[in-house]
């Protein structure tokens, strides 16, 4: 379970660059953020900032050959009012 204390700080943690590279990586596999940042044709140091906080919370795992990989399949939110 990943909380976020309010909606701002989750809106900013998965921005929607961020939710395109974890709906990539999702769908492509394992890679390494150098192919990564090409799929995305993205600058490959503002992904590797993005992976590094992406795999900070637990959204992206690093593997031991150094690639990273998205091991779920749902991410879900709730909100209370």
């Amino acid at each position: 379970v990943l909380s976020f204390a309010e909606l701002p700080l989750l809106l900013r943690t998965l921005s929607p660059a961020r939710f395109s590279l974890l709906q990539d990586l999702h769908a492509s596999g394992a890679s390494s953020i150098y192919e990564l940042a090409k799929r995305l044709a993205r600058d490959y140091k503002n992904v590797h900032t993005d992976v590094a906080q992406l795999a900070a919370i637990g959204l992206i795992e690093r593997q031991a050959d150094g690639r990273v990989a998205v091991a779920w399949d749902l991410l879900r939110a709730e909100f209370r009012l």
